[in-house]
């Protein structure tokens, strides 16, 4: 009689201890209150919910984890209560072969029995976005250069989770930030990236329907930009890529620049009798980010229009353009502006200071050739590398065109080619 009473009496604490309805409170669905993705293999996940506690110790199973969620940025928040320990397990779900974790809680009530808010957030692996965008150019009169584009935003979502996710609001953060996930990154590589159709059919870019409009709400701190893409969104785990907007229809004045880009030492020579080869300029459209959000690095698809068709001109990739801020996009070689470089003389000259020492200075003289064989007159721009050489201390000192410093050893000029002609740049350098 006396050992059955001590029985039930260890019962009876071990029943205050351990509160198995808070457990069965709990659901193993993968529902989340806010989902944060970051642009580097990696989300942040808040799983919230409402569970019964009562007055003292409750110990709670929490079976909604990621499969690889990162244990040790687990953090618990309790309503009026307070998280005395975690312990993980891993006998939960079966994913992708492997049991998910399981967190079991012990939490301390301070007030009085019945319901609270419980939050658990922490970090996860396969789970990314990409940003692309579509340019699609004005048409114009035959030859001549583009100077209006409309552009359209869109971020694809990558959930290789292994799991169906339902969640509340979903943030997507770009810029550079220190992350040290378990296992190191998880990035996705290009061959995911979505790709951009042949053709693509807008309305006349005359209509006055054609108006900018932003799909994501935005905000920034000082080391990056948040996009709260929306809320209430599935993302199947049968659909690797979910493509949402960012911003559409946005207007942008475009200014193309044709760019004759070399090294010090390149010439367009080809073998045996050095025959000058012509090589295509580089065509680049720059614009400035007017829409209502800042930019994420991403994939550019050009589209050409005419009437109701656009099709594809050509691809690049941005960095991070903040608004108002300008970006550059290659297009490719042109098929009209030609150019042809060099070297015609280099030589080492010795002479004297003003100290009456003697030095050495390297003289090279170097002709540029721009040919146009388009029906419209260009501007371009000869970008050209300056050897260094002793101090590098140097100067042109004999050219037709005024060069602009670029950089510590890269010089420009800006040149006009008439229409079906071609111009000669020749110029000297020297650099003590």
């Amino acid at each position: 009689m006396r050992r059955t009473s001590f029985s039930i009496l260890i019962l009876f604490l071990f029943g205050t201890l351990v509160c198995l309805p808070a457990a069965r409170a709990q659901s193993s669905n993968y529902d989340l209150s806010h989902l944060t993705i970051y642009n580097a293999g990696i989300g942040e996940f808040l799983e919230e919910r409402t569970i019964e506690l009562q007055q003292g110790l409750n110990t709670v199973v929490w079976r909604s984890l990621m499969p690889k969620a990162n244990i040790r940025t687990v953090r618990v928040l309790a309503e009026d209560a307070e998280v005395v320990r975690q312990d993980v397990t891993y006998d939960g779900a079966q994913v992708n072969n492997e049991k998910s974790p399981v967190l079991h809680l012990v939490i301390r009530n301070r007030g009085v029995a019945g319901r609270k808010t419980v939050q658990v957030d922490y970090l996860a692996p396969n789970i990314s976005w990409l940003s692309d965008y579509a340019l699609v150019l004005e048409p114009t009169a035959s030859g001549a250069a583009p100077t209006a584009a409309i552009l359209d935003s869109w971020v694809s979502l990558y959930n290789n989770t292994g799991v169906d996710l339902s969640v509340g609001t979903v943030d997507l953060v770009a810029g550079e930030i220190a992350l040290l996930p378990e296992g190191g990154s998880n990035a996705y590589r290009d061959q995911y990236a979505s790709q951009a159709q042949a053709n693509v059919y807008v309305t006349d870019g005359s209509s006055s329907e054609i108006s900018e409009s932003s799909y994501a709400e935005v905000s920034g701190l000082s080391a990056f930009n948040r996009f709260k893409l929306g809320d209430n969104i599935s993302l199947n785990a049968n659909a690797l890529i979910n493509r949402f907007p960012i911003f559409q229809r946005a207007r942008l004045a475009i200014v193309q620049r044709n760019i004759f880009e070399n090294t010090h030492d390149a010439q367009t020579l080809g073998r045996g009798g050095f025959i000058l080869l012509p090589r295509g300029l580089e065509v680049r459209l720059v614009a400035k980010n007017t829409a209502s959000a800042p930019m994420a690095a991403g994939l550019v698809t050009i589209y050409q229009r005419t009437g109701t068709l656009a099709q594809i001109v050509g691809q690049d990739r941005i960095s991070f353009t903040p608004q108002n801020a300008e970006f550059s996009i290659t297009q490719g070689r042109s098929s009209t502006v030609f150019g042809t470089r060099r070297v015609l003389e280099r030589r080492v000259v010795n002479y004297r200071d003003k100290e009456g020492t003697g030095r050495d200075k390297l003289v090279t003289k170097i002709e540029v050739v721009l040919t146009n064989r388009g029906t419209q007159p260009v501007e371009a721009f000869v970008r050209e590398g300056i050897e260094r050489y002793d101090d590098n201390q140097w100067k042109i000192v004999e050219s037709a065109e005024t060069g602009e410093r670029l950089a510590a050893n890269t010089v420009q000029f800006k040149v006009s080619v008439p229409a079906g002609g071609k111009t000669t740049l020749v110029y000297t350098v020297e650099n003590e």
